[in-house]
């Protein structure tokens, strides 16, 4: 991964106005950008209305939006440089063609804001978060498009508006089954904070990061592209589901004692186990933020991950080995570490103190390197502001 803050490297927000004018002929009528994210704690919760601690990230994603010409609308995907037409207004159903994968993230938020009121539109998307790496491309990709499309339209939109709308795409044209979670640390990221984010009542408590001089996140990308949609989420979720069945109500109201005593298969007790203990650790991780204690996160970052790969069943080999050699660095700068995001590929999460923060990078790339062949991309990252309006 290269650094999101390089001062010589346009904005993702001027690029999308750039690339805009360049495939339209004339300047975008909106802009607007969202952040991708990381999850400190609280993985695989959202969706049964658990406790999580994400925080918006540096990468964005942006949105340029227009009034479509010769009675058509347009859908580009600039990095990837595809895109997708349709006569007239956008359509309002999924577009089932492999092709134009990247299309429904777009078409389901629109169809969830309302629609276009019969007005064809111009949509260009463009992003500096990488794809599959666990940082929720998909999400910035539909909070943007969301701010974007209430300014347009001059449409109210909230941060749980936005998130919603987003959600409610993946759900209905994307197909995948997700939390909310994502779609609202996007939305309303404080710079400097995380946020805990109770997802029964969606309330939102922000908590002071540590200071770049004290500690810095640093992700490392494992190089396995994951992609939630094709069924290892779901099979999570309904494993969740089967249990609050048995139980007669939320997994965030369940105990460890009260799964014991539940007629459950194995495998759906010990993912059970996992959520359950996972809700205690994001409270666990607010207290050490606030205490200062970075060693005390770090530990409760290793136990979240213990718990994704051996009672979730998320992790795959190459986060173990990014994690494991994290923790033989605890007496060198790393406080600790855990696989991100949904988990079958994507990145791992560092807690490295500052001073440290190279040595630990080259110990962690030349490790993987030595297992698997090739190095890891990494970044650090810091907590940021959620979307925003960029014209």
């Amino acid at each position: 991964m290269t650094g999101p803050n390089d001062p010589s490297r346009p904005t993702t927000a001027d690029r999308a106005r750039s690339a805009f004018l360049d495939r339209f002929g004339e300047a975008p009528a909106c802009v607007a950008s969202a952040p991708g994210r990381v999850n400190l704690i609280g993985e695989h919760v959202d969706y049964t209305e658990g406790l999580v601690l994400p925080f918006a990230i540096d990468p964005r994603a942006a949105i340029a939006i227009g009034t479509g010409t010769d009675d058509r609308s347009v859908f580009v995907a600039h990095d990837l440089e595809v895109s997708a037409e349709y006569p007239g207004a956008p359509i309002t159903v999924p577009d089932p063609s492999p092709d134009h994968r990247f299309v429904n993230h777009l078409l389901g938020v629109l169809h969830a804001a309302g629609g276009t009121d019969g007005k064809p539109l111009n949509v260009l998307v463009t992003s500096d978060i990488p794809m599959g790496a666990g940082l929720s491309s998909s999400a910035a990709v539909e909070v943007a498009l969301g701010a974007a499309f209430a300014a347009f339209f001059d449409r109210p939109a909230d941060h749980h508006t936005l998130a919603r709308q987003a959600q409610a795409a993946e759900h209905e044209f994307v197909g995948t089954p997700c939390g909310i979670m994502d779609m609202l640390i996007s939305a309303a990221g404080i710079e400097g904070k995380a946020l805990r984010i109770d997802c029964r009542d969606l309330r939102l408590t922000p908590v002071v990061m540590p200071s770049p001089e004290e500690a810095v996140v640093l992700i490392v990308d494992s190089g396995v592209t994951h992609r939630l949609s094709d069924g290892g989420y779901a099979d999570r979720r309904e494993s969740c589901e089967r249990v609050q069945a048995v139980l007669a109500g939320s997994l965030r109201d369940a105990s460890i004692e009260s799964l014991a005593d539940a007629d459950l298969s194995e495998r759906d007790r010990r993912r059970a186990t996992h959520v359950v203990q996972e809700n205690a650790r994001v409270d666990d991780a607010v207290a050490a933020l606030e205490a200062g204690d970075l060693r005390e996160l770090g530990e409760i970052l290793l136990d979240g991950h213990r718990s994704l790969r051996e009672l979730f069943e998320v992790s795959i080999p190459e986060l173990d080995c990014i994690v494991d050699t994290a923790a033989d660095l605890r007496d060198e700068g790393c406080f600790g570490a855990r696989m991100t995001g949904g988990g079958f590929g994507g990145s791992a999460i560092l807690l490295v103190e500052s001073p440290s923060i190279e040595t630990v990078r080259q110990t962690v790339e030349r490790r993987f390197a030595d297992a698997y062949g090739r190095t890891p991309k990494s970044m650090i990252v810091h907590a940021c502001q959620g979307v925003r309006l960029e014209s």
